[in-house]
């Protein structure tokens, strides 16, 4: 049997994304050990080596890619898996158009554990400025405002997306996503065949020897010495507004608690430039460390395990903290935040464009005082994924059969 593993940016820097790709390996290897595996991304040679798969290119992404060479890898293979991420709403019309090439080739199709936000990605369903948004306003103002010719656009992107969701699940051999917000968004969209509540893949992740990993001496110093260390992460896609008041919030932790600030990028080259920037602004620099280069997801569960307190706008640092039952504080980009939150009894300090400061100060502080109380619960949360995760990798098994 042939699988082609896609419909994620693989291989694009994301550690999230490459810690789903290496334990979806893992799950279809258990599944079928006979499979020949190959994987669709941007970074072929290094993951081919690492996973021991075979590559193709990242279809479906900027910048152009070959539609006729990704119809024939597709059709070259026996199935096709649309694996994690939050893709059913960042993006689902890239791999449903994939679903669709399978399927009309009489291929297998599945859906494994992916997210879905309450809303779709705003940057390609909402009518952004430039020339379109322009010509909708005029058209708007021309009908005096009888006709919102944005709110329109906008309407029929989403109706479109959603679709194209319906229409690309109704022929998958299997479908299950990440959590039960996921299933409940797929019905919404009109979704009427069975769903599976799974859990992430990335959930299967072991840290690396701490020993093993490459950092500077002062980290490491950091990460060994007896005080407090919180570990925090902010995309850089989407930036977390009122900055000066967030390092406010890390010197304030610094005075009063001791504390280091650990900043953990989960895109080596984006997040760990922006938080750069925040490091060098806070009163005292030396008592907080950016994890700088390129590190495997491992690598930076390692380094996560070493915290007290983790607080993140990036999901899979929030799962990887869990992993390791370390306190973990949302910054919502999303409701796929909330969402993780929801079974830890959690919510979300805000969001990056509305954060609540002096939440997130009261929250890390709350924490470090009560770890036992959070890790007594994050072990049952995570028997209960990891549970659900079982479920569907059986049917998993049984679709490949």
């Amino acid at each position: 049997m042939k699988i082609l593993l896609g419909g994620v940016p693989f291989g694009r820097n994301n550690v999230g994304d490459e810690a789903i790709l290496e334990c979806v390996v893992r799950i279809v290897r258990e599944a079928r050990p006979d499979a020949q595996l190959t994987v669709s991304t941007d970074d072929g040679a290094a993951t081919a080596a690492k996973l021991g798969v075979r590559t193709v290119p990242l279809f479906g992404f900027a910048p152009l890619y070959s539609h006729a060479e990704m119809t024939e890898a597709l059709r070259e293979h026996d199935v096709f898996i649309w694996a994690g991420a939050t893709g059913l709403s960042d993006y689902p019309e890239i791999p449903c158009g994939m679903f669709r090439i399978a399927q009309a080739a009489g291929r297998k199709t599945i859906l494994w554990s992916v997210g879905m936000n309450d809303e779709l990605n705003p940057a390609k369903y909402r009518v952004l400025p430039g020339r379109l948004r322009t010509l909708l306003i005029a058209l708007r103002a021309v009908t005096l405002g009888a006709f919102d010719a944005i709110a329109w656009e906008e309407r029929r992107r989403v109706v479109r997306a959603k679709a194209c969701i319906v229409q690309a699940l109704a022929g998958a051999e299997l479908a299950v996503v990440r959590d039960p917000e996921s299933a409940v968004q797929l019905q919404a969209c009109g979704v009427r065949r069975e769903v599976l509540t799974g859990a992430d893949s990335a959930l299967l992740m072991e840290p690396s020897s701490l020993a093993s990993v490459h950092m500077s001496a002062d980290l490491r110093t950091a990460l060994e010495g007896d005080f407090p260390r919180i570990g925090f992460c902010v995309s850089a896609q989407r930036a977390i507004r009122g900055e000066e008041r967030l390092i406010a919030v890390f010197d304030r932790l610094v005075a009063e608690r001791g504390a280091r600030i650990v900043f953990i990028p989960m895109n080596p080259v984006t997040d760990a430039a922006l938080m750069a920037g925040l490091r060098q602004r806070m009163k005292n620099p030396d008592r907080a460390f950016v994890l700088e280069g390129r590190y495997e997801p491992a690598e930076i569960l390692a380094v996560a395990s070493r915290m007290d307190v983790i607080a993140s706008s990036r999901l899979h640092l929030l799962f990887f903290a869990s992993i390791l039952h370390v306190p973990v504080i949302g910054i919502s980009r999303g409701s796929k935040v909330d969402n993780f939150l929801t079974p830890f009894g959690l919510r979300s300090v805000g969001s990056v464009e509305a954060c609540d400061f002096d939440a997130l100060l009261a929250e890390a502080l709350r924490l470090l005082d009560n770890k036992p109380a959070f890790q007594a619960r994050s072990r049952a949360v995570r028997q209960e994924q990891l549970t659900r995760l079982d479920t569907a990798r059986k049917q998993l098994k049984k679709a490949l059969a």
